[in-house]
């Protein structure tokens, strides 16, 4: 009898860890999204790093726990905050933790895990819209834009009191005008761009909470070895192409898509050639205060952030590392 109880309470503990754990993580998910949406200058900067609570359920205890663990905190979020806010909050990281979660469970390779990640949070951010403009009839994206031109309205108007005149207010009403439907056209790889900043965040601050805990996980590549495909290389080629004939033959959609193809390029050859610059610097010792300098300079030097990337996408192409070890 006294063999059998122990058993029975074995079983019971063992059964009643992935509760606790999922509880646990729920709460502070659900904590850390309320700081999140009620703090809305750090809301995405936040948001980024929420999926690690979900991810960390489902690696520990897998993806079931996991998703009862989002669904969780999506109930408790809407409760506790407006219900479009949240479910809107949660349905937008959500995928993203449950993806890597369950991609660090099957030890999938480095690669594989951003590509997952980041495509799970294309699909949450777009679920997300979706349920957005579905249940409550709210486009995400007007109202970004409207808030926008409010901005510019009140912009304007003290720029008025100021003593600035109407041609002015006009040229300047213009060129935000221009920047704003530019914006626009360029959303798809702002998304992009932000789905691969998030899931890699994400990735680094889950890989360490696991290694933590003593559970291995795969890391990134040394900033010094990054190597892009070479299809960022052709992308580049064909998008000044497309930008070419959208402008001159009038075609929005054409000259759209490569603008958004030109952006996610450009984004691309630069971390290519920032890598390359670190390894360069890093083989001549470069000391770290004439890194920092230099990386300013990039930064606040739009030309030569133009030069990075362009080397950077020639980098992806012929490999100049490699090269250079030949050369050796």
């Amino acid at each position: 009898m006294r063999i059998n109880s122990l058993k029975g309470y074995g079983m019971s503990e063992q059964g009643a860890r992935p509760a606790a754990t999922a509880g646990v993580m729920t709460a502070a998910a659900v904590v850390y999204a309320l700081a999140a949406i009620y703090l809305p200058m750090l809301t995405m900067m936040m948001g980024m790093l929420w999926p690690v609570f979900i991810a960390l359920v489902t690696v520990r205890e897998g993806l079931r726990w996991g998703v009862l663990a989002a669904a969780a905190s999506l109930l408790l979020t809407i409760l506790f905050a407006t219900p479009m806010t949240g479910a809107f909050f949660v349905l937008s990281f959500a995928p993203t933790g449950l993806v890597l979660g369950v991609l660090f469970r099957r030890r999938t390779d480095t690669v594989r895990a951003l590509v997952g990640g980041a495509l799970a949070s294309l699909a949450g951010k777009a679920a997300a819209a979706g349920m957005t403009l579905l249940l409550f009839g709210l486009n995400p994206f007007a109202m970004d834009i409207s808030m926008a031109n409010e901005t510019m309205d009140e912009t304007l108007a003290m720029y008025r009191s100021l003593g600035m005149s109407e041609a002015q207010l006009e040229e300047t009403r213009a060129a935000s005008t221009q920047v704003l439907e530019l914006f626009v056209l360029m959303l798809p790889a702002l998304f992009l761009g932000s789905s691969v900043i998030e899931v890699t965040a994400c990735f680094v601050l889950l890989r360490k909470v696991l290694q933590r805990l003593g559970i291995p996980a795969a890391g990134l590549p040394a900033f010094t070895e990054w190597r892009l495909p070479i299809f960022f290389s052709y992308l580049f080629g064909f998008s000044l192409i497309g930008l070419y004939w959208g402008t001159t033959r009038d075609i929005a959609w054409l000259y759209q898509a490569a603008l958004n193809g030109y952006l996610i390029a450009f984004i691309a050859g630069l971390v290519q050639g920032l890598s390359l610059l670190q390894y360069l610097m890093k083989h001549f010792r470069v000391s770290s205060f004439v890194r920092i300098l230099i990386y300013m300079f990039i930064v606040l030097n739009g030309f030569m952030t133009q030069i990075v990337s362009w080397t950077g996408l020639f980098d992806i192409a012929f490999d100049y590392r490699k090269r250079f070890y030949e050369r050796k």
